[in-house]
């Protein structure tokens, strides 16, 4: 499959390359900066250089490509998250493009999810550490949920570095502060994702079985 990923050089978009690739799919991904390409990203790219928040360059990454993965977002860059993905959707619709994975934090409320101890917790948290980010997650899924599109939205506690370990829960989640995943587990999942018809339109979250 011809995949186009964003937050490529980040720590859940590496390893969501490097299981592409294995899993042998062609990867166009945008790149902010060409030294973070470097030794981020294998050979076998098409690095598109550029930033999610502008819409030329989602679109060139995105043509040609059958489905989509991001994990824009975090701390730093809390509006490539929810400008970025309105871009992506945009590209998609204009590409005639379905499929859409997207991965964020379980901080985001979604229906038939069961009280979290952890989210109770980790909120105030992200609203001190960067108040920008609740508002651009939350908007961000409302676009997803809008878009008409065949997304999946994967959410996940702390991310953790490791190879994939086949041990993972999916689903409604009732995760407490102390609940992880490894990143190579969390790519999988997301990868999996694209050819599971049963998870269009669900936002599951994915924790560390033990």
């Amino acid at each position: 499959m011809r995949l186009a990923v964003f937050g490529a050089t980040g720590m859940v978009g590496s390893s969501v390359v490097e299981r592409a690739l294995a899993e042998g799919h062609e990867v166009r991904a945008l790149v902010r900066d060409r030294r973070r390409r470097s030794g981020r990203l294998p050979d076998a790219v098409h690095a598109v250089l550029g930033d999610a928040r502008d819409a030329e360059a989602v679109h060139e990454t995105v043509v040609g490509t059958e489905a989509v993965l991001s994990s824009l977002g975090g701390f730093q860059d809390p509006e490539s998250m929810s400008i970025g993905t309105g871009h992506i959707i945009t590209a998609m619709r204009d590409q005639g493009i379905r499929r859409l994975v997207v991965m964020q934090g379980y901080h985001l409320d979604m229906p038939g999810d069961p009280h979290n101890l952890g989210k109770a917790v980790i909120l105030p948290m992200l609203w001190v550490g960067n108040r920008r980010l609740l508002p651009a997650s939350r908007a961000m899924a409302a676009t997803l949920q809008a878009s008409g599109l065949d997304w999946t939205l994967v959410r996940s506690p702390r991310v953790t570095a490791g190879a994939r370990t086949g041990q993972v829960r999916t689903g409604h989640l009732r995760l407490s502060p102390v609940n992880h995943v490894r990143v190579g587990d969390l790519a999988e999942v997301m990868l999996g994702c694209l050819t599971d018809p049963t998870t269009v339109g669900t936002a599951p979250m994915v924790s560390a079985a033990r």
